[in-house]
């Protein structure tokens, strides 16, 4: 009986050496390795060699988006190229200092929770009921209670994004950005998603009492404007999660918002009234400038989940102080 099973492990083992051995080798002598996806993306160092992970994945858009793609990985001595398919995957090595194997997925991904018909359409017509309803309703939704959403859009995705990251179950708030708990596939990819949308409506909510509250005070409205950037940047990740080819159309989104920090703390300065709150647009800003810490070490692909949440805090404290002045104005009018 030890025979047979010493036989049988030898033959798994013969196996799996041969598998690997067979499987496409470059070599590196840096981690670092730039990647690009036919001609229009490319990325310096856009991935690090972690010989830990067996394999290591790198996905690829959603199906429905393209027939084929050509996915390279350079190295600083060699490089590798191969075409891809919808519903497929292509393993191979990378020799790291000629002695440590990292082995490399490229795998492509199916479509994002929410364009599946059976709960878009679903998702789709509550949206429109909600919508319809706050039409039928806003005349009495005054501006102090609009601006009340200001409390719980933050409150509510803080409460979220620590929800989904139990629910993933392998996510560290430090390394990991947002966007990897609504990624396709993962286990909090629904909670994740339904809750940016209704955390888009919150913020909406708030954007409108914000700009009316504006105008009613004659502040300058281009603050409130550029907040309804945090709305759109929400529904579009719900929407089209993190995989899929869409998912990074919204970039420049939140660097507008940064702007809007920056903007409320020059436009109202002179606003005696609104002295105090146009310096904590100004701490806002600041906070979330600290960004520019992915450029410096440790930071940047190690703890990029960090670096964003400095944006996140300085839209917090910047809601939340909007919110809470302008409140407080409106009831010093009614006295």
């Amino acid at each position: 009986m030890k025979k047979v099973l010493l036989l049988i492990l030898s033959l798994s083992l013969a196996a799996k050496s041969f598998s690997q051995g067979n499987l496409p080798t470059i070599k590196a002598g840096s981690p670092h390795v730039d990647i690009r996806v036919d001609d229009d993306y490319f990325v310096k160092d856009g991935w690090i060699l972690d010989p830990a992970k067996k394999p290591d994945i790198f996905s690829i858009g959603s199906k429905w988006l393209y027939q084929t793609k050509k996915v390279s990985f350079i190295t600083d001595i060699d490089s590798i190229s191969v075409n891809i398919h919808p519903n497929s995957q292509y393993d191979f090595i990378v020799l790291l200092n000629e002695k440590t194997p990292c082995y490399i997925q490229i795998k492509t991904l199916s479509n994002p929770i929410f364009m599946n018909k059976k709960i878009v359409i679903p998702l789709l017509s509550g949206l429109i009921i909600i919508l319809m309803l706050l039409y039928v309703q806003r005349k009495r939704l005054d501006n102090a209670t609009l601006l009340y959403f200001g409390y719980a859009a933050p409150l509510f995705f803080w409460g979220i994004t620590f929800l989904s990251g139990y629910i993933h179950g392998n996510y560290n708030h430090f390394k990991n950005v947002i966007s990897e708990l609504g990624a396709i596939g993962t286990a909090s990819e629904l909670v994740t998603s339904s809750a940016l949308t209704v955390l888009s409506v919150l913020c909406t909510l708030f954007s409108i009492g914000f700009y009316r509250t504006s105008q009613q005070f004659k502040l300058s409205v281009i603050p409130a404007i550029l907040s309804f950037c945090m709305p759109i940047t929400m529904i579009w990740a719900a929407i089209f999660t993190l995989g899929n080819e869409f998912h990074g159309f919204t970039g420049a989104l939140p660097f507008l918002l940064i702007l809007g920090f920056l903007l409320a703390y020059l436009l109202w300065k002179s606003n005696h009234s609104f002295i105090e709150l146009s310096k904590i647009s100004l701490l806002g800003f600041l906070i979330s400038m600290l960004i520019l810490l992915r450029l410096l070490k440790p930071f940047g692909y190690e703890y990029e989940g960090l670096i964003q949440r400095f944006f996140y805090l300085a839209w917090t404290i910047w809601t939340v102080s909007v919110a809470h002045h302008l409140l407080k104005k409106l009831r010093a009018e009614k006295l």
